[in-house]
């Protein structure tokens, strides 16, 4: 724990490939404040990480174009990256991920070495966020 200058606690880690930084104006909540934020990102990751086989996302992808019923996180998740694909007339997409593992990105930035051999880039087609459905 660091606590800073104005009364404020903070802490830091990684999660989901990111560095996470946690502030809190009391530094006695910041035990709970940190469990709770883990809590709710290893949710986040069973739910939406396409790196872990055990995820909903990649039970979904595998479902083949059949409907499916999705728990609430991931249908907000869907949800908002519908509503990013569409604010940015599809330069966000979320249906790109084959796409971008044909590209070399296949794994957790963790487990990419630094340096490595070149990479044979594939262009592959991407079925469009226009081609989703969430109800």
């Amino acid at each position: 724990m660091a606590v800073e200058d104005h009364g404020t606690a903070s802490a830091g880690w990684t999660a989901l490939g990111c560095w996470v930084h946690l502030v809190v104006t009391d530094p006695g909540a910041l035990g709970a404040a940190r469990s709770m934020l883990e809590a709710d990102l290893a949710d986040l990751d069973v739910a939406c990480s396409r790196f872990r086989a055990d995820s909903e996302l990649v039970a979904l992808d595998h479902a083949d174009g059949r409907p499916v019923r999705l728990s609430p996180l991931l249908a907000g998740a869907v949800a908002v990256a519908l509503r990013a694909a569409e604010l940015t007339d599809g330069d966000v997409d979320p249906t790109v991920g084959e796409a971008i593992v044909a590209a070399g990105y296949d794994r957790d930035f963790s487990l990419v070495p630094p340096e490595g051999p070149a990479l044979n880039l594939v262009v592959k087609a991407v079925p469009g966020w226009r081609h989703v459905r969430l109800d």
